[in-house]
């Protein structure tokens, strides 16, 4: 097998949408159903604390302030870069992404369960979306996102609004999307939107 072929008897479905728009809830739904659940942020994580080239490549593009002592990278730090400059967040998306395509497709290819779910809020920017058998998008009103990143990651009203601007519109990834659920409403109302999208899902062949 290739090294960047997905088995053919595999269901990938891919989930997106923009940030504090209940992605991982939907996620772990699928989890509980069976579905191998992976979560490409914390791939993303995982890469910048241990991937040696990664990290010097990240250095030279954006400079030795947002690197630890221990040679990581400070993400903090980085954030501050990227989330206030389009182009610099292309630039460390165009290092990070080959990376982190690479070592989902392995994780793919390792795994028994027959349903992938791959949760990446750039999925459809990148080269990942190419093996989703069905695209599925979380959205929810501006409002929610700014409460769920204050409250759940405890960023002030100013940084939760900068990290909400600095993501295209949630309508360009809903027009790309096979299944959207909404996820501003109470969680049984998201957990009937995730029932009526899995008994939708394409089935292994």
């Amino acid at each position: 097998m290739d090294k960047l072929t997905v088995p053919a008897d595999k269901i990938i479905i891919g989930l997106t949408g923009n940030i504090a728009t209940g992605k991982s809830a939907v996620m772990n739904l699928a989890a509980e159903q069976g579905a191998l659940a992976i979560d490409a942020d914390k791939i993303v994580h995982e890469i910048l604390a241990n991937d040696i080239g990664v990290q010097e490549a990240i250095v030279t593009a954006f400079g030795p302030t947002i690197q630890k002592d221990d040679g990581r990278i400070d993400r903090q730090a980085l954030g501050k870069i990227v989330f206030n400059d389009r182009q610099a967040l292309r630039q460390l998306e165009e290092i990070i992404h080959p990376v982190v395509h690479r070592q989902v497709i392995k994780i793919i290819q390792d795994t028994a369960a027959p349903i992938v779910i791959i949760e990446a809020i750039k999925l459809l920017e990148g080269k990942l979306s190419g093996i989703c058998d069905t695209i599925w998008v979380t959205r929810c009103p501006r409002d929610i996102q700014l409460q769920r990143l204050q409250v759940c990651r405890g960023l002030d009203q100013e940084t939760a609004a900068m990290r909400i601007d600095s993501q295209p519109p949630q309508e360009e990834k809903v027009a790309q999307a096979d299944i959207v659920i909404e996820t501003g409403g109470r969680m049984e109302d998201t957990r009937r939107q995730f029932a009526a999208a899995w008994s939708r899902r394409p089935l292994p062949q």
